[in-house]
């Protein structure tokens, strides 16, 4: 078979490293992740992912950012199985078939164009799952979500908010606070010490010289301020979830106060009420 080739770049292209994350991931023997899509995505693609061999911590951090982002939306679908679930920067990423195509009011993944062209080549669209060609930032999904009005939302966004300038970020949680009643949003927060140094990155650095790491909180509940309506619910610190896979002088790094916030990727559900 031939193998599609990839023309992404900039912050699309980095929809591929996750890909690769979690498709080496699910070799394991034991695998803190199982993606079979992964693996056979990435095979039928026309990249280099050699070049991520040596991203050792980064393809860790990618799946426990995954796994408790499936876990959180799993607990939220178990309460809530008639709810409405939109992820934003979907890219590649087949949480639907990973957490067993649930059976739920709705399913959107919202992407770029040229992303949602590709993600199409590999993961089909259902009646239940379909998938938006448009920017976060617009307001187009928020009113095709806001149309369920009877139903729970679940927004997700994953390796997505940390591309963009905090004054982004505070236009679509503004824009969601405007449109929505409620909703629950799970998202990953950038370890605070990366923001502007991507190319430190084990990862990035290996990337289009486009992206760049633009945005973390070292307090989350700080968003609390944005709008009286944003609620912080919970907080999860990545390395205490790493099954003892990161190297233990960085466990004992983490052990002072100042470097646990500071070097910590975070997984954070706000609620909207």
């Amino acid at each position: 078979m031939e193998k599609v080739k990839s023309t992404l770049t900039e912050i699309p292209e980095t929809m591929l490293t996750t890909l690769w994350a979690k498709a080496v991931e699910s070799n394991r023997p034991n695998p803190l992740l199982r993606d079979e899509k992964a693996k056979e995505i990435i095979g039928q693609i026309d990249y280099d992912f050699s070049k991520f061999q040596k991203a050792k911590l980064s393809q860790l951090g990618c799946c426990i950012r995954a796994k408790l982002i499936d876990n959180e939306a799993r607990e939220f679908l178990a309460q809530h199985p008639d709810a409405v679930v939109i992820q934003l920067g979907a890219g590649l990423d087949a949480r639907y078939e990973r957490l067993g195509r649930p059976e739920v009011t709705h399913w959107f993944d919202l992407d770029l164009k040229e992303a949602i062209d590709l993600r199409r080549r590999f993961l089909m669209e259902t009646e239940r799952n379909t998938y938006l060609a448009e920017s976060m930032f617009d307001e187009d999904w928020l009113d095709k979500v806001r149309a369920y009005s009877k139903s729970p939302v679940l927004i997700i966004l994953e390796g997505v908010l940390m591309y963009f300038p905090e004054e982004r970020v505070r236009e679509l949680f503004r824009n969601i606070c405007d449109k929505l009643p409620s909703a629950t949003i799970l998202f990953d927060m950038l370890a605070f010490v990366f923001v502007g140094r991507e190319k430190k990155h084990d990862m990035l650095q290996k990337m289009d010289k486009g992206v760049e790491f633009k945005w973390s909180l070292l307090n989350t509940k700080e968003m609390e301020k944005w709008n009286s309506r944003l609620h912080v619910r919970k907080e999860y610190f990545m390395s205490e979830y790493d099954e003892g896979r990161f190297p233990s002088i960085f466990h004992l790094l983490l052990r002072i106060p100042y470097f646990h916030r500071r070097f910590n990727q975070r997984i954070v559900r706000i609620e909207i009420e």
